[in-house]
């Protein structure tokens, strides 16, 4: 199967392999398309960003490396009309996510990163903008798309949040990829308004975890009887959609 012309069987996804600035010596490492996991969601940080922009950004000096990236440094590039640009072809094993998945494997050869060009609002981070109406649409879109030709579950999308980045890709986009994932608690933010509904969180809902937050979830722990140990696991989950289903 060739994968980036099934990607581009969708009428908002667009060819841009051929006209993005690109290293004039560089080349991306390659990676089986055949073993991609999954899809990881990101925002630029930077107004409304458009996929040359960044391009440029990239294969210049940048903040991953001094003497720039082969290209663009994701899959797909989704600018504010909606377009998701093709920057690199599937099997490009891009610098998205910079950081080891929880069980130690090359997150980079596994997962297909998707950046939203803008500067959005996240836990502990005030942006300048919000993803526009269209952005949405195709954060919606993309994903069911590739899930369909990849065969995933909608678990396997990600945002960048659960590599380590809390400020990527945003509030707005959070709220679609939990939406998509159908998983409760799977933000800080949806664990200290779960916390605090059931009475444990005494502190201001703001995405950020801290001893206050971990405080509240020992208590909890206790209250349930499950082991007291602040960390949010599946039992956790387990018995916070119980109690705020029935009540605690």
């Amino acid at each position: 199967m060739n994968y980036n012309d099934e990607l581009l069987k969708a009428a908002f996804v667009v060819d841009g392999r051929d006209n993005l600035p690109s290293h004039d010596t560089k080349v991306w490492a390659y990676r089986d398309p055949e073993n991609l996991l999954g899809a990881v969601y990101h925002q630029s940080l930077e107004d409304y960003g458009l996929a040359s922009g960044n391009a440029k950004y990239h294969v210049g000096p940048n903040h991953i490396s001094k003497t720039g990236l082969p290209g663009l440094s994701y899959t797909l590039f989704v600018e504010k009309t909606g377009n998701a640009i093709l920057a690199n072809n599937v099997e490009d094993k891009t610098y998205s996510q910079g950081y080891k998945d929880p069980e130690g494997r090359d997150e980079n050869a596994l997962y297909i990163g998707v950046c939203f060009g803008g500067n959005f609002d996240a836990p502990g981070y005030r942006g300048t903008q919000i993803p526009t109406s269209a952005q949405i649409l195709t954060a919606e879109l993309l994903w069911h798309h590739m899930a369909e030709i990849w065969g995933w579950r909608n678990l396997d999308l990600h945002g960048h949040y659960h590599f380590g980045k809390p400020t990527c890709p945003g509030n707005s986009l959070t709220e679609v990829i939990s939406s998509i994932r159908g998983v409760y608690f799977d933000t800080v933010l949806e664990r200290q308004k779960a916390l605090k509904a059931l009475g444990f969180y005494k502190g201001t809902i703001d995405g950020m975890w801290g001893p206050v937050s971990k405080a509240a979830l020992v208590e909890f722990q206790n209250s349930v009887g499950i082991e007291a140990n602040g960390v949010w696991n599946e039992a956790v989950s387990e018995k916070a959609r119980d109690a705020m289903t029935v009540g605690v």
